[in-house]
């Protein structure tokens, strides 16, 4: 990454990951953030295909850098829904019912400016999505570990904008 960019990894340590034990109805609330339309196997997706199509160095490289951030916070979700008992698969449990992740989820955008503006709405969503998780999910540790993926992603919506006011 340009050193005259901010870093899209923030300088601020995960808590640790650990949940209170096994917890089926968490693990089911977490396969949204997992797999969703919404999610981060969306959000790795999507800046992979962007990284890919992106001619822009320094619109190419932001996205790549933000992509490895949501990786991380993949594994970090798929191992806290282990952790509660439940199946880190890549399919959304609601009840006895999974829906799995499906990449007709993600825009095939090619204009930087349009999957810009896309990928800050989908980040808001995120922060949502993790709002109403932590009003769901009493486990403090988890409480705090999902209040520090929301950091990542209130920065993404930084780098997004400064993007999108750099360029367009």
């Amino acid at each position: 990454m340009n050193e005259n960019m901010r870093s899209c990894e923030l300088p601020i340590p995960y808590p640790p990951l650990k949940t209170d034990g096994k917890n089926l109805y968490y693990a089911m609330l977490l396969t949204n953030d997992l797999a969703g339309a919404v999610s981060e196997m969306s959000a790795v997706t999507a800046y992979s295909f962007q990284h890919f199509v992106t001619y822009n160095q320094k619109i190419s490289e932001t996205i790549k850098c933000i992509s490895l951030i949501e990786i991380r916070h993949l594994g970090i979700i798929g191992k806290l829904i282990s952790n509660y008992g439940g199946n880190p698969r890549l399919a959304v449990q609601a009840g006895c019912k999974s829906t799995f992740w499906n990449a007709q989820y993600i825009s095939y955008e090619t204009n930087p400016k349009c999957y810009l503006k896309e990928n800050i709405v989908n980040e808001k969503a995120a922060i949502a999505s993790y709002n109403n998780r932590i009003s769901q999910i009493t486990d403090r540790a988890v409480q705090e570990l999902l209040k520090r993926i929301i950091l990542d992603e209130e920065n993404h919506i930084s780098l997004f904008s400064d993007l999108l006011e750099e360029f367009y």
